[in-house]
């Protein structure tokens, strides 16, 4: 871990380098929880209890026009983490993540934190036929990983900060390769913060509310995905999936929007030595957080075109999106049927 530690600091430490009105934080954190059975076919990994620790790299915005922006003090940086999931069939992990923390100053030295990452994991015990066929949750060693958090910051001295936090981890191939139920857990983190200049961010009186009259915009792109794995579900290997989407996002808050739109894509199938087209196309509606050039969406839809009676009428969307201009953005978004995801596409969109 001390390998880790260094390396990362010696890599990192260049791009998080102080700024005017930015500082650097580095940390350490310690991980316990407890898995989540989300699903009867993952009930062989009951009572798992995984634990683990984290380091990360950050910095910390304190002028007013980062204030502004959401009434907090928003720092993001890069997390590695190392997890034994405490079960032989899962093995043990390793994650590699952006994530974004607003601090909302409660008192002087008090901050309510909130957290969401997004990253890679790499674990050690895929399914295997015959090395490991008891493992229903995840096929593939490097997976997406997804963290979401609330916790508590307190200031010890001017460079120190005392962090505990609860949240629920994720991660899955997002249907790349089955079986593929997904690894959640719930983690209680306690650890020390290392401010470069000083924990007591400043106060600024907090903005009027957010102008309500901001225009609907409307979005539009493409989306694609490459060839998979065999899918036990559809009984079928799927070669590729293409399609489009529009959809009107309002923004009504600093950090806040809500969406609403319709989609439509193409999944080729192999049955056997037989391509198989099929078209769907669903409607739906969500939230989503807005931090600065990156966006996460949670949205919720239902097929309005569906010929096939292997999936199901509704399905949940989750997206992470990167505004490389004002008008052009390009991400990732994961789509799935209650507890089995159904793919992950890239996809880019122009926003008018």
């Amino acid at each position: 871990m001390h390998i880790i530690f260094i390396t990362a600091l010696i890599f990192v430490s260049p791009i998080l380098i102080a700024q005017k009105n930015r500082q650097t934080v580095t940390g350490i954190k310690l991980h316990y929880g407890s898995i989540f059975i989300h699903t009867p076919s993952v009930n062989n990994v009951s009572g798992a209890k995984p634990f683990g620790t984290e380091v990360e790299f950050s910095r910390q915005p304190f002028d007013s026009a980062a204030f502004n922006k959401c009434n907090c003090f928003a720092r993001n940086g890069i997390a590695l983490s190392y997890f034994n999931l405490d079960n032989k069939i899962l093995g043990d992990g390793v994650m590699v993540s952006y994530f974004i923390e607003p601090a909302y100053k409660l008192n002087k030295n008090l901050q309510l934190n909130l957290r969401g990452a997004a990253g890679l994991t790499y674990v050690t015990k895929p399914f295997h036929p015959i090395k490991n066929p008891e493992n229903k949750s995840y096929t593939t060693h490097l997976n997406p990983y997804l963290q979401a958090g609330i916790g508590l910051g307190y200031s010890l001295n001017k460079n120190l900060k005392l962090v505990g936090m609860g949240s629920i981890q994720h991660f899955s191939n997002g249907a790349f390769k089955e079986p593929n139920r997904g690894v959640n857990w719930f983690s209680g983190s306690m650890g020390i913060l290392y401010y470069s200049q000083n924990t007591s961010l400043p106060y600024y009186p907090r903005t009027p509310k957010f102008v309500r009259d901001k225009k609907i915009n409307l979005d539009a792109g493409i989306l694609f995905v490459p060839q998979q794995g065999y899918n036990s579900k559809l009984m079928a290997q799927s070669k590729f999936i293409y399609g489009a989407f529009t959809q009107g996002t309002k923004q009504y808050g600093r950090i806040s929007a809500l969406t609403g739109g319709i989609e439509a894509y193409n999944n080729k199938l192999k049955k056997q030595t037989v391509d198989e087209f099929r078209w769907l196309a669903g409607v739906h509606a969500g939230h989503v957080f807005i931090f600065g050039r990156v966006s996460f969406s949670q949205q919720i839809g239902v097929h309005i075109y569906n010929k096939t009676s292997d999936v199901e009428f509704f399905y949940l969307r989750y997206g992470l999106l990167y505004g490389i201009t004002n008008h052009l953005l390009a991400g990732v978004s994961l789509k799935s049927h209650q507890d089995n995801a159904d793919f992950t596409d890239f996809r880019i969109m122009y926003r008018f």
